[in-house]
């Protein structure tokens, strides 16, 4: 798995819907409800709380008061964090709300003066395209 990263600035970043924002660590019965829908074993609270005690925070991107897409800032160095753990339901999948949620948090990281990174599995073909629309490039 290569680490790819974003080469560019913010201002290049695909812009954002109003539906993206961040999830607080009180809103963890909202992340449980999209882990069950993107049929993903369900992370207990105490899981939930550690990450966000350790920095990493997420962003879900909710129609029909329902989050349908996610990502989050892991922060694995003083200089370069990741957009990571970004999942879609199913059936909302094809509409550009992974990418949405990925540039969310790119904006985010690059703001805060980091280096962003990002990575998926070789066979994911699906975020490998997003990965692409975004801009990342292996350095």
């Amino acid at each position: 798995m290569e680490i790819l990263y974003y080469t560019r600035n913010a201002d290049n970043c695909p812009d954002t819907d109003q539906s993206v924002r961040w999830l607080s660590v009180d809103e963890y019965d909202l992340f449980r409800e999209h882990l069950e829908l993107c049929e993903q074993r369900v992370l207990g609270e105490t899981e939930w709380e550690s990450a966000y005690a350790d920095g990493t925070i997420y962003c879900g991107l909710f129609l029909e008061g329902k989050m349908v897409s996610r990502a989050c800032v892991e922060k694995y160095s003083l200089n370069a964090w990741e957009v990571a753990d970004v999942r879609t339901v199913k059936r909302y999948r094809g509409k550009g709300y992974a990418c949405q949620v990925c540039s969310f948090v790119l904006k985010y990281i690059l703001k805060q003066g980091k280096t962003a990174t990002i990575r998926t599995e070789e066979d994911n073909s699906i975020m490998k395209s997003v990965i692409e629309k975004m801009g990342f490039t292996v350095l």
